[in-house]
């Protein structure tokens, strides 16, 4: 009796361990590359959504700044 991969099932069981180990790194890289996007996404969506005129009708709404003082600088950012 010989030890190794002799006939179909040595084969077999080799190539599914195969299959298996790159699945398995195959996902852990997948999973590390979604989190990166996620972690990202979200500290530069906070920043692009922030536009001048957004920041402007913020301060009107707490009462910061007058209805006129509002309506100056809206015309001088438009």
């Amino acid at each position: 009796m010989s030890i190794g991969y002799n006939g179909f099932w040595g084969w077999l069981s080799m190539g599914l361990g195969i299959v298996i180990h790159v699945a398995f790194a195959a996902m852990v890289v997948l999973s590390a590359i979604w989190l990166y996007k996620k972690v990202m996404s979200g500290s530069t969506r906070e920043r692009k959504s922030e536009t001048a005129l957004d920041i402007l009708q913020q301060r009107l709404a707490k009462g910061e700044i007058s209805v006129e003082e509002y309506r100056t600088m809206r015309q001088e950012l438009e």
